[in-house]
């Protein structure tokens, strides 16, 4: 009988240190999560994104399917390197983009075209202040252009993330892209993400982009792109994410949208 107690007891002991090392080796909350990834995190992204464009002319409607491809690596605790690149399948995926929908709770890619690999986005952010409710970043990305006909393009940014609540974070700022095209493909945009955390695990909510893009210096298209994102943490190192988008609300020819489920996991966390 006390040999039973005994090993009843050490089993006890040992679920409850599994049980508290999970707890302390789990993710934060997404509200909770900071701009960058801790040091010596790495993580890894992949989505599968369903594109879709229709123009109102009989069999002017495709659907394409692309990947998304992505990682970065936490350096220091305020400082994140990441790559990105993407793959479309067949003509239908490249003429919609696919990949760029597989990018998931993300709006912000520039520099591709329509080949069947996406020209490379590699990127930096540094932390450049972090607060108990704001955060404001330095994003600096480069487009490596080795689609056919594209050029070299790079992109600057200062995100902001207010962790304005329990269960409530704004994700926003302010990014310029540039495309050494000719002429230069320039212009300004303003993201938005609104989070809210309805369980420990669960976040969703809506996703916005305010743009004003073009070529040369002239007047500039403003465009508005909407969705709604999701995501869930399925296990301590490993969330869940997926989304709709509409890319152009504000034009009255073309109607396309898209959607993306894709799955990040991270080692070292």
């Amino acid at each position: 009988m006390r040999r039973i107690r005994r090993n009843l007891l050490a089993a006890g002991a040992l679920l409850s240190l599994a049980t508290l090392s999970d707890s302390s080796d789990a993710a934060e909350r997404w509200v909770d999560r900071p701009m960058t990834l801790h040091r010596l995190v790495f993580a890894g992204d992949a989505g599968l994104g369903v594109g879709h464009v229709r123009v109102p002319a009989p069999g002017n409607s495709i659907t394409g399917l692309g990947l998304n491809l992505e990682g970065a690596l936490g350096v220091t605790e305020r400082l994140e390197l990441g790559f990105r690149t993407g793959i479309r399948f067949g003509n239908d995926g490249r003429g919609t983009g696919a990949d760029s929908y597989g990018r998931t709770l993300w709006t912000e890619t520039y520099g591709t075209s329509g080949d069947d690999v996406a020209n490379p986005e590699l990127r930096i952010r540094w932390v450049a202040y972090s607060g108990s409710i704001t955060e404001v970043g330095l994003d600096g990305r480069v487009f490596l252009p080795i689609e056919q006909g594209t050029n070299f393009g790079m992109m600057f940014g200062v995100p902001f993330a207010f962790h304005v609540t329990d269960i409530l974070r704004i994700d926003t700022g302010v990014y310029l892209p540039i495309v050494f095209s000719a002429p230069t493909f320039n212009g300004l945009s303003i993201p938005g993400y609104f989070w809210f955390q309805t369980s420990e695990k669960l976040w969703l909510g809506p996703m916005a982009q305010l743009s004003f893009l073009g070529a040369g210096s002239g007047d500039h298209d403003a465009s508005l792109k909407v969705g709604f994102g999701l995501g869930y943490q399925v296990a301590s190192s490993v969330d869940l994410k997926t989304m709709i988008l509409f890319p152009a609300v504000n034009d009255g020819f073309v109607r396309d949208f898209g959607a993306g489920f894709g799955v990040q996991f991270r080692i070292g966390e």
